[in-house]
């Protein structure tokens, strides 16, 4: 007679698989909890003390830093407008002579021309002087003016402006025997005799001189150079983000290795225009000053107020343009809108009034960060910064 199995042993391999089921539940459940336990000990905490600064905004002073050259603001290249042999006038025409308005700086050989000249001025004279008994006949009563004309009239003297005709039929009496035409044939010459000799327009210096006496110099020919020394223009280049901020009779001061002390100026004038090659934009100032020379390079300075800014150190910002600040005793970065920075400090807009930023450097700083104790620090008066 066969002896029963207890049921225990016949579902034995099903109770196997029950207990390495619940076994495995029961550590996951164990491990589970060890790393909830792990993660609410790991919370981003610092014990020590971090600097925070308290932020106001102001108006700040931003210092523009420039560079440009002078120019003479009357300068004026010389070309001959007739043909002939080149010739000194009273003062040789070289670099660094100095003329007064109205001297003669240069002159061209004029005397073929200058006998052409005459020659047309007595036929003009002939002509007036056939006229006089005709005009006495025919008109009588407009006689008397040229016959004035006529006796006041010299070849050696530029010519003056002919008597008016009181109506049409004296005109075209006296354009009948060509006068007209030979007048002003004749003043047209003596606008090109002219030309042959070079005045000084203004007050100034000869800076570049091309032409030695004795050349034969051609029409269009460049003859050289003439600036005067008395009042100056400094072109200043400026990046079109810094141009946004000058204004027209702003002052800035002017600096240069070759003379002691400082020059101060005005803004005279913007240029609208952006320059394609090197994306500045063009700032100018009218000077006068006895130190200065035609083609010197200045350092230019310019204080502009900033609106609504604060200044923070520069090592503050992130590759992102961010500062860290505090909330709530909580990390967070904060972005911020640079106006401008140099080598040491920066220009920001965008952090609220009032807002704790983190005064210094922090090694292991990062956002969400909790901050245990903070202490405050003294915000620098740095109202200014350079460009």
């Amino acid at each position: 007679m066969k002896q029963k199995q207890p049921i225990l042993l016949k579902f034995k391999p099903y109770a196997y698989a029950v207990i390495i089921v619940l076994a495995g539940i029961f550590i996951g459940r164990l491990l589970g909890s060890g790393k909830q336990q792990q993660a609410e000990r790991i919370v981003p905490k610092r014990d020590s003390q971090v600097p925070v600064v308290e932020i106001t905004n102001k108006q700040v002073q931003r210092v523009v830093k420039m560079n440009g050259k002078v120019d003479a603001l009357e300068k004026i290249e010389i070309y001959a407008e007739v043909t002939g042999v080149f010739v000194d006038g009273a003062r040789p025409f070289r670099e660094g002579r100095r003329f007064a308005k109205g001297e003669v700086l240069l002159r061209i050989e004029d005397s073929v021309y200058r006998n052409t000249v005459l020659a047309e001025k007595s036929a003009l004279l002939n002509d007036l002087t056939l006229l006089m008994p005709d005009l006495l006949i025919d008109f009588p009563l407009y006689a008397g003016p040229w016959r004035e004309y006529l006796d006041d009239f010299s070849i050696g003297k530029p010519l003056r402006p002919l008597p008016p005709a009181p109506n049409d039929r004296l005109r075209n009496y006296v354009a009948a025997r060509n006068i007209y035409t030979k007048f002003y044939a004749v003043r047209s010459m003596e606008e090109t005799l002219a030309k042959y000799s070079i005045l000084a327009p203004f007050d100034g210096v000869v800076t570049v001189s091309e032409a030695n006496p004795g050349i034969l110099v051609r029409n269009g020919q460049k003859l050289g150079e003439f600036a005067a020394t008395t009042a100056y223009e400094l072109e200043l280049s400026v990046p079109v983000r810094e141009a946004a901020f000058i204004r027209k009779g702003d002052r800035i001061t002017l600096s240069s290795d070759d003379f002691n002390g400082s020059i101060e100026a005005k803004v005279a004038r913007v240029n609208d225009v952006i320059n394609p090659n090197t994306q500045t934009v063009g700032v100018y100032a009218l000077l006068d000053d006895s130190r200065l020379k035609d083609g010197m390079f200045l350092s230019a300075s310019l204080s502009v107020p900033v609106e609504d800014a604060s200044v923070i150190a520069r090592e503050l910002l992130d590759n992102e343009n961010r500062v860290f600040a505090l909330r709530d005793s909580i990390v967070v970065l904060l972005p911020v809108d640079v106006v401008s920075v140099d080598g040491r400090t920066a220009i920001v807009r965008g952090i609220p009034d009032g807002t704790a930023i983190v005064a210094e450097p922090v090694e292991g700083l990062f956002n969400g960060m909790v901050i245990t104790e903070s202490v405050a620090t003294v915000q620098e008066e740095n109202s200014s910064v350079s460009k």
